[in-house]
């Protein structure tokens, strides 16, 4: 299922995040495996239950990142083995998947906005700090322009969204979000 530039979310239910410095741990094992194994990071939150993350592969099986994820024992409480995969067609999903991420602490009452929700590339992307994220890896979507794909995307982010644009990525199962030939040509259960 993974490919030379494939484009995923990973959501780890094995992330027992109740407290800054575990979230903290959290990001900086990410941001090792990001580097360890090339890989780029377009968006992530990490919530108190589980962490969304949004990653591009050089290649690498997202099975082996997150199993040396769940190796380090920094992390107490950590329960390897429970991610679920979605690999999704970039240029169909990439802006929605990082909308849906930056607006998961909003949805479930953690913050008034996603930008102000501190465990989010949201604020990263608005300007509001620094963090791990390839945010251009979206911001591309809208435009090669820096500014107007910036100004894009936050309206983009601002829009309210139907339901049936959250259940995609929201099921809890793995899967191959795309159009038709998308989905036969990477899942492993054919179309």
């Amino acid at each position: 299922m993974f490919f030379d530039n494939a484009h995923c979310l990973v959501t780890d239910c094995g992330a027992v995040l109740k407290s800054d410095e575990a979230m903290s741990e959290y990001l900086r094992l990410l941001e090792t495996a990001k580097k360890d194994f090339g890989l780029k990071m377009p968006a992530y939150v990490l919530l108190p239950d589980r962490a969304l993350v949004y990653f591009v592969t050089p290649g690498a099986d997202l099975h082996s990142v997150m199993g040396a994820l769940g190796k380090n024992k920094t992390l107490p409480g950590y329960a390897a083995g429970h991610c679920k995969y979605k690999l999704l067609q970039p240029e169909k999903y990439s802006a929605a998947l990082a909308r849906f991420i930056h607006q998961a602490p909003v949805k479930e009452g953690l913050a008034a906005k996603p930008e102000a929700y501190r465990w989010s590339s949201a604020g990263q992307y608005l300007g509001a700090n620094e963090g791990p994220a390839d945010k251009d890896v979206v911001l591309k979507t809208f435009s090669e322009d820096p500014a107007e794909a910036l100004a894009r995307y936050s309206a983009f982010l601002a829009e309210p969204v139907p339901g049936k644009f959250w259940r995609p990525f929201d099921k809890n199962r793995d899967a191959v979000l795309g159009d038709r030939e998308f989905v036969d040509a990477h899942s492993p259960h054919g179309g």
